[in-house]
C-alpha cells in the first residue's frame, strides 16, 4: 500500500470510528490532547498521526491498530461498546447503594434506636451521582453528564436538608435550583458548540 492509499484509509477509518463513537472532531481532539485542526487534517488525508496517537485512537475506539490503518470493511463497535459502558456505569453507580445498605444493616443491628440510619440511602444518591459523572465524562455525551451532575446537585441538597435540623435548611433547594440552571446552560453551550464544528 502506497502512502496516498494509507493516508486515505486512515482518514476514512478515523472519521468512521469517530462518528461511531458519537464524537465531533472537537470532542476527539480534547480526548487525545490534540487540536481539532489536526483531527480535521487527518480526516482529509492531508497527514497521518504518529503511531503512538494511532494506538491511543485504537484504544479509544475499541478497535485494533490494524483496523485503523487497513482499507476495506469496518467493524461496527459502537453499539456493543455503548451497552458495555452503560452497564459498567450503572453497576458502578449502584455500588454506593450496596454500601449504604450494608452500613444501614450494621447500624440498625448495633444501634436499633438510631432513627437516622435511613439517611445513608439519601447520601448514596450524591455518591452515585459522583461515580456516574466521572464515567459519563469519559464515555458519554454531555446530556448524560448533565443528568449525572443533576443527581449530585439534588442528592447533596437533600442530604443537607435531612442532616441539619435548622428551620431554614430547606433554603438549600434555592441553591440547588440555581446550580441546576447553570448545569442546563452548560449543557446547551456544549450542544451548540458541537453544532458549530
Amino acid at each position: 500500500m502506497n502512502e496516498t492509499l494509507l493516508k486515505k484509509a486512515i482518514a476514512e477509518n478515523i472519521a468512521y470510528y469517530r462518528k461511531q463513537a458519537g464524537l465531533t472532531q472537537s470532542d476527539l481532539s480534547e480526548k487525545i490532547n490534540y487540536s481539532d485542526k489536526s483531527v480535521s487534517k487527518w480526516e482529509r488525508a492531508e497527514g497521518i498521526p504518529d503511531v503512538i496517537v494511532l494506538s491511543e485512537l485504537a484504544d479509544l475506539f475499541g478497535v485494533t491498530l490494524n483496523d485503523l490503518v487497513s482499507a476495506g470493511p469496518k467493524r461496527n463497535t459502537g453499539l456493543r461498546r455503548t451497552r458495555t459502558r452503560g452497564f459498567i456505569t450503572c453497576l458502578s453507580a449502584g455500588l454506593p447503594w450496596l454500601v449504604a445498605a450494608i452500613v444501614f444493616f450494621i447500624v440498625r443491628m448495633v444501634l436499633p434506636e438510631f432513627e437516622f440510619a435511613k439517611n445513608f440511602f439519601v447520601y448514596a444518591i450524591a455518591v452515585s451521582g459522583i461515580v456516574a459523572t466521572v464515567l459519563t465524562s469519559i464515555w458519554f455525551s454531555p446530556l448524560a453528564q448533565m443528568f449525572s451532575v443533576s443527581l449530585i446537585i439534588w442528592g447533596c441538597a437533600l442530604s443537607v436538608h435531612l442532616s441539619f435540623f435548622l428551620p431554614q435548611a430547606s433554603y438549600i433547594y434555592i441553591i440547588a435550583a440555581v446550580m441546576q440552571i447553570l448545569t442546563l446552560l452548560w449543557y446547551l453551550m456544549k450542544r451548540f458548540s458541537k453544532k458549530d464544528t
